[in-house]
């Protein structure tokens, strides 16, 4: 059963965007109802169909559309202003924005106040159980700031437009905690920030794109290579800055294992 996912307007957006879906692996369809041509997906492809869309619609120029084309036997050109009308390609992504306005609330809290920013929210008292979770809002300077949201923006809400709220909620809180803890266990509890869930979504993303075989979140050999990289020289203390490196490594953790127990097993 295929259902309806966009409306386009120019027709060679609309072919180019197909031919892509089928390179992918993904069973859709265009049929042509007046002036509009309607992309139709199989159900269980919908949800990454409207990723690619997205991604599409931010760089419809890109080449890997045209290549996708040539693969399917013909080549498209799109006019210089592309017109495109989606129907449920663009979803708000709640969470990720909701965990990106705490964490830069919070950030302010600590400028006003730091002692009591940290005071309420590092792990410090195990039977408080929100403190499991608190200390990934903590940040110590513009730079670890920056470099954790840009993460989260990038791939949480990838996670979230392909996946779910609940699916990305359930990573997020698993990984804190367990990087959390892991943290606590071998470092003590002077620690936060939000890098341990960023490692997570690092490690689900990237295995889950080499599990399945297809390109859902992007996320590049070298950038993921960056990232381990990154994990041993923490390890190692050769960078400038103090790292929580176990939290890093459990929440890397946390992310591959959540990458292979939701692999598509049809595969």
């Amino acid at each position: 059963m295929l259902t309806k996912v966009a409306e386009f307007r120019v027709q060679p957006a609309a072919l180019l965007f197909a031919d892509y879906c089928r390179s992918q692996g993904l069973q859709v369809k265009l049929e042509l109802q007046g002036e509009v041509s309607v992309l139709m997906a199989a159900a269980d492809d919908v949800p990454q169909v409207e990723v690619l869309l997205t991604e599409f619609i931010r760089q419809p120029d890109h080449p890997r559309y045209q290549a996708a084309a040539w693969q399917q036997s013909q080549s498209v050109k799109l006019a210089h202003k592309v017109n495109l009308r989606p129907q449920l390609a663009w979803r708000q992504m709640p969470l990720t924005l909701l965990v990106l306005l705490l964490t830069l609330a919070v950030y302010a809290w600590q400028q006003i106040d730091f002692r009591a920013a940290a005071a309420s929210l590092m792990l410090l008292d195990q039977a408080e159980l929100w403190r499991w979770i608190t200390p990934i809002l903590l940040h110590f300077s513009l730079t670890h700031l920056v470099f954790n949201l840009a993460w989260w923006w990038l791939l949480g809400s990838k996670i979230e437009r392909y996946q779910s709220s609940g699916f990305l909620l359930q990573l997020a809180l698993s990984s804190a905690v367990i990087s959390n803890g892991l943290q606590l266990a071998l470092a003590g509890p002077n620690f936060g920030g939000l890098s341990g869930v960023v490692y997570a979504l690092v490690g689900y993303c990237y295995l889950s794109d080499q599990l399945s075989g297809r390109q859902r979140y992007l996320l590049s050999h070298g950038l993921f290579g960056f990232m381990l990289v990154w994990l041993v020289l923490g390890f190692m203390d050769l960078l400038w800055v103090n790292m929580a490196n176990w939290a890093h490594l459990g929440g890397l953790a946390c992310g591959l294992l959540w990458a292979f127990l939701s692999r598509d097993r049809r595969r």
